[in-house]
């Protein structure tokens, strides 16, 4: 068995560079796919609040991370549409909690949709391997920067 050779900080310079491109391609992507401006930070939220249960804004701010005044804009955009609506928090008197309305449930599903008919051009590219192990080494570099 060969060993492992040790990472080298170029090497994850390298990793850091290709993921910032990619999110950069990723998000222009998304923009045209969906048809409107935002479209990757309105479904990233309405995930959230899909998979977490409702949160406050700084709470997703801080789960992210951006500015708490980046994902409010967000919110308010998605606010303007219907698709999430502001819940009383019982922890906090005036932080209201965000929730997803069923009409953000049906948007975020056919952006889903549309995100991952989209993805179908690639499956050639990759095995199920690589993805899988991509999205490992992605999510345990994003557990060490944790903000």
């Amino acid at each position: 068995m060969k060993k492992a050779r040790p990472v080298t900080p170029e090497a994850l310079l390298d990793l850091s560079v290709a993921v910032i491109e990619l999110y950069f391609r990723l998000e222009a992507a998304t923009q045209a796919i969906a048809g409107f401006a935002q479209a990757g930070g309105e479904w990233g939220i309405m995930r959230s609040l899909i998979l977490d249960g409702d949160q406050t804004v700084p709470e997703m701010a801080r789960a992210r991370p951006v500015s708490r005044q980046h994902c409010q804009t967000i919110v308010n955009r998605l606010l303007e549409q219907g698709f999430v609506e502001l819940v009383e928090n019982p922890r906090h008197r005036k932080s209201h909690l965000i929730s997803i309305t069923k009409k953000g449930r049906v948007r975020y599903q056919q952006m889903t949709d549309q995100f991952l008919s989209a993805e179908t051009q690639f499956i050639p590219h990759f095995t199920q391997a690589e993805v899988a192990q991509s999205v490992d080494v992605l999510r345990r570099a994003r557990a060490l920067l944790a903000v």
